[in-house]
């Protein structure tokens, strides 16, 4: 037994689908924007708000959050060759908790740790560089790296196998900072990576 659709259904049916046809149509479409001329206004006035809230959200100036928020650095210790947290404003060198150098000097220097992965263990991390001050240039330690040519002056760098300290806007200091932009064997990038707050 086939199933019949009763005549008055098929006439709603065919009503519905002229409706849509004729508003499909391009002609009625016109002539709807004519009678609703406000809401077209409007709809096109909220797309240029939109518009503007989304450049405005591209082209302002990021803030560098996780350097501003900063309250723990790595550091690390020359005695033991490990890492450990010292306060972000501390441009060392510092206490280590194995105690000083050889020499009497302390053996906590600020570390520039890197990883490849987003969320990294400790184990995860290895050093970039190693930075202290220059006692020689006197000027005030800046700890933000977002302004390269601030954080620089009267900076000294050396790779954690280096013997020598060199001045971080030196060619040598610049080969430094370069080779933490090159990707890795597996084409990574290295990320620089702050210890987590407790």
């Amino acid at each position: 037994m086939a199933l019949r659709i009763p005549n008055l259904l098929q006439c709603e049916i065919r009503h519905r689908m002229e409706q849509w046809r004729d508003v499909l149509d391009r002609r009625v479409l016109r002539e709807r924007i004519d009678q609703h001329a406000g809401g077209v206004i409007l709809v096109a006035g909220l797309s240029v708000v939109l518009l503007g809230i989304v450049l405005l959200r591209i082209l302002w100036p990021a803030t560098s959050a996780p350097l501003a928020h900063a309250r723990l650095a790595w550091f690390y210790d020359a005695n033991t060759k490990q890492l450990f947290t010292g306060r972000f404003k501390e441009a060392g060198p510092i206490a280590a908790p194995s105690g000083p150098l050889p020499d009497g000097g302390p053996a906590g220097f600020r570390a520039h740790a890197y990883s490849y992965v987003l969320e990294p263990d400790e184990s995860d991390l290895f050093v970039g560089f190693l930075e202290r001050p220059d006692p020689s240039a006197g000027a005030r330690a800046s700890h933000d790296m977002t302004d390269f040519d601030t954080w620089a002056q009267g900076r000294l760098i050396k790779r954690v196998e280096d013997d020598q300290w060199v001045a971080a806007t030196s060619v040598q200091g610049r080969a430094i900072l370069h080779e933490l932009l090159e990707p890795n064997a597996d084409g990574q990038t290295a990320l620089y990576q702050l210890p987590r707050t407790k």
